[in-house]
C-alpha cells in the first residue's frame, strides 16, 4: 500500500512558525516541564531556567502561565486534523480507512507524547480547560470524521451507519486511547508494536461491523 502517513510534531510546528527565539525556547521548555511535572507543579522560574531566558522574557510574551499553556495547546489541536481528512478521503473501503487511521493517529500521538500528556493531565483536573478543549476538538475533528465514515459505509453493501455505529466509534477511540496510555503514559513495553496495532484494527473493525 502507498505510504500516506502524515506526521507532525510540536517541535516541527515550532520550527516552521516564525517567532522570537526567546518565545520559541519558552514554549519548548514549558512543554517538556508541564509533561514531566504537571502544569501546577511547574513554576515560571523553572521554565526560564530550562529555556535559558529570564522570567521577564517569559512575561514579555505571555501575561500568565495560563496563557502560556493555551499557546502550547491551541495551535496543536488543528494539527490533529491537518491533511488527515484529505488523505482519508482517498480510501474507498472501511478496512483500508481503519488501517490508515490507526497507523496515522498512533504515530502522530507517539511523536507528540509531551503534548498529549499535558492534554490528558489538564483535561482531568481543570474543568474550564476541559470544556475549552472538548469544544475545540468537536469543532476541528469529530463531525468531519463522522462524515467520512458515513461515506465509507455507503460503499459497503452489508453495513448501515446508525447510532450504533457512533457508539462503536466511541468504543474504538477508547481502545486506541487505552493502548496509547499503556505504551507512553504507563510506559509498558510492547513485544511487537506492529502486531498490537493490527490487533487494534481488527477490534475496531469488529465493533463497526457488528
Amino acid at each position: 500500500m502507498e505510504n500516506k502517513m502524515i506526521l507532525y510534531s510540536y517541535q516541527d510546528w515550532l520550527q516552521v512558525h516564525e517567532m522570537p527565539a526567546g518565545k520559541k525556547k519558552t514554549l519548548l521548555a514549558a512543554t517538556q516541564l508541564f509533561s514531566k511535572q504537571g502544569y501546577s507543579g511547574t513554576s515560571t522560574a523553572q521554565i526560564a531556567e530550562k529555556a535559558g531566558v529570564s522570567q521577564a522574557t517569559i512575561f514579555k510574551y505571555f501575561k500568565t502561565k495560563s496563557d502560556l499553556l493555551s499557546e502550547i495547546m491551541k495551535p496543536m489541536i488543528p494539527e490533529l486534523k491537518k491533511e488527515f481528512f484529505q488523505k482519508l478521503e482517498t480510501y474507498t473501503n472501511l478496512e483500508e480507512a481503519v488501517h490508515f487511521t490507526v497507523e496515522n493517529r498512533f504515530h502522530f500521538f507517539a511523536q507528540n507524547v509531551d503534548f498529549i500528556k499535558i492534554l490528558i493531565q489538564e483535561v482531568l483536573v481543570n474543568s474550564e480547560f476541559r470544556q475549552e478543549i472538548l469544544a475545540t476538538f468537536e469543532e476541528v475533528a469529530i463531525e468531519d470524521y463522522l462524515e467520512q465514515i458515513k461515506q465509507l459505509f455507503t460503499r459497503e453493501p452489508d453495513l448501515h451507519f446508525s447510532d450504533k455505529t457512533i457508539k462503536a466509534l466511541r468504543s474504538s477511540a477508547g481502545i486506541f486511547f487505552a493502548y496509547f496510555v499503556q505504551r507512553f503514559i504507563l510506559q509498558i513495553p510492547s513485544s511487537s508494536e506492529t502486531e498490537d496495532l493490527a490487533r487494534i484494527e481488527q477490534e475496531i473493525l469488529t465493533l463497526l461491523k457488528a
